[in-house]
């Protein structure tokens, strides 16, 4: 070890150990990774021949590839560096057992653009549109409505197959709802079915909706004036959607016993 005088060995650590290959009975060294959070190779060790003690070309590029080229040039020259790994992209996803990450600049067609799913309203960004097609003239940017419409079918070909999955069904439906009021005070309710499908349990969320608002009138003391009491998510608005949901889906012989509690905090 008194001869290893490069700044590469730095980015290994000490217990250099000599082993055998069961293969060609060659001795190698075998220097073990040091990079922070664990080396990206399958094994962690880069081996060197046993006769070939002073060549470092095989540390060198297993350091460069595990800790980046910015950190290993700056050991190499003796400067101050950051002895973390190279943040770019490359660095980040590239692995020695695959192909390097390659960034595609063909444009996405249609299909492409559609297939991803972010919210609508972001359509209408003109600032966000700028940047889509910036150097790219022949990319389109979709519509705000093309894309509810498309979400919409998206829905109603999910609901049918799960519709056609619970009528068919054999066993037990369990149903359950929560309700719960958003930061503008608007009240929504959840509907979940739960079911049993070849041993084992499954969830569909089946519809949610905006609870309507029931107005109730009681006089006051003063006969001439009216309090107007608004309330949401009652046992008999449940109920009612409840059954709407149930009709919607083809559900109604299903369903046996409907106990509701509402529970007001």
């Amino acid at each position: 070890k008194h001869k290893w005088t490069s700044p590469i060995y730095t980015v290994f650590k000490d217990n250099v150990k000599t082993v055998t290959d069961s293969h060609d009975g060659r001795k190698y060294q075998a220097f073990k990774c040091n990079a922070p959070g664990g080396c990206k190779s399958k094994s962690g060790v880069n081996g060197d021949p046993h006769s070939d003690r002073s060549s470092t070309s095989n540390l060198k590029k297993h350091a460069k590839h595990c800790w980046g080229s910015n950190v290993v040039e700056a050991r190499l020259k003796g400067v101050a560096a950051d002895t973390t790994r190279d943040g770019s992209i490359f660095a980040a996803f590239v692995r020695s057992e695959e192909c390097p990450v390659n960034v595609s600049h063909r444009t996405h067609t249609k299909p492409e653009f559609r297939c991803v799913f972010y919210p609508a309203q972001n359509l209408q960004d003109r600032q966000l549109e700028d940047l889509l097609t910036a150097s790219r003239p022949e990319l389109t940017v979709l519509s705000r409505s093309t894309v509810a419409h498309d979400l919409k079918a998206v829905y109603e070909r999910s609901a049918d197959r799960v519709k056609k999955l619970l009528v068919e069904y054999d066993g037990r439906l369990s149903f359950a709802t929560d309700a719960w009021t958003s930061p503008n005070h608007r009240t929504f309710v959840a509907w979940t079915v739960h079911l049993q499908h070849k041993g084992e349990p499954l969830v569909f969320l089946l519809d949610i909706f905006e609870v309507p608002e029931v107005c109730l009138y009681s006089p006051s003391l003063v006969s001439s004036v009216s309090y107007q009491l608004v309330q949401s998510h009652t046992g008999e608005v449940l109920a009612r959607e409840f059954d709407d949901m149930l009709r919607r889906f083809g559900l109604q012989r299903k369903v046996q016993h409907f106990h509701l509690a509402v529970l007001f905090v």
